[in-house]
């Protein structure tokens, strides 16, 4: 069950307030950062591998 936390009359998850101390986390903020980048440049590969084999399989 998810506790809930109360700051000037709105409610906080405890996941939401994990989170915002985690951004001030110099080590976490680069680390997720790093792991966003090898997620893009993975998809970025996979997408011109697929987009360079269907140009191979292309009548001239």
């Amino acid at each position: 069950m998810t506790s809930i936390s109360k700051s000037d009359g709105v409610v906080y998850s405890d996941r939401v307030l994990e989170l915002r101390q985690k951004i001030h986390d110099v080590e976490y903020m680069d680390f997720a950062v790093q792991r966003i980048a090898q997620v893009l440049s993975r998809k970025l590969v996979e997408d011109s591998d697929r987009i360079y084999a269907g140009r191979k399989n292309e009548p001239k």
